[in-house]
């Protein structure tokens, strides 16, 4: 078995540059294409501009990727290692870049307090809602356990009571940290 083939760009080596070297220009020229081809299918400006043969910008990409995933008809994918802090900052961009903020999608709760055949509830995203949110991830760290939280409407402040939809059982919150990566920050939240 034959080791696998290495191109130019595949080195250790991290340059940063506006300019495109010119050992790799045809490849990247070829993947543009192919990504303008597979947006094409996706979103209606890119396939018109693309069947009319018309000059595509950078910005005219990163608008039809945005569509085009919003409507769930194109998902682009990143490559990358949190751990070895490889790629990170992209993923980031990209998620600021392509997907929607919580405003322009449509989000829906059960209420507890209703029958299960009940419909759902409509969600906004505002601070002065009853609150709502999903716990997604329970932790014994040293500070104790940490309750991982993604809040889809209003408010989470220290000293509030909160109802397990699950079980029925008030809890206090007892105080509120922000995770960074590794970090947190104590105490800084209210």
């Amino acid at each position: 078995m034959s080791p696998p083939e290495r191109h130019a760009y595949c080195s250790n080596e991290i340059r940063e540059s506006d300019e495109i070297p010119e050992e790799v220009r045809e490849l990247v020229e070829q993947k543009r294409a192919e990504l303008i081809e597979h947006l094409a299918d996706g979103d209606e400006i890119i396939c018109d501009k693309f069947l009319n043969e018309e000059p595509i910008s950078n910005l005219d990409l990163a608008q039809g990727i945005r569509r085009a995933t919003c409507a769930l008809r194109f998902t682009p994918v990143f490559m990358g290692s949190a751990i070895k802090n490889t790629a990170v900052q992209p993923v980031l961009d990209g998620v600021c870049a392509y997907l929607p903020d919580p405003s322009e999608v449509k989000s829906q709760a059960l209420d507890a307090a209703l029958p299960m055949d009940a419909p759902p509830v409509p969600l906004v995203s505002a601070g002065d809602a009853a609150l709502v949110g999903l716990a997604f991830k329970l932790e014994e760290g040293r500070f104790g356990q940490l309750t991982y939280m993604r809040v889809y409407q209003g408010t989470l402040k220290k000293a509030s009571m909160i109802i397990n939809a699950r079980t029925g059982k008030r809890v206090k919150v007892p105080r509120l940290v922000r995770m960074h990566s590794d970090e947190m920050e104590v105490g800084l939240v209210d």
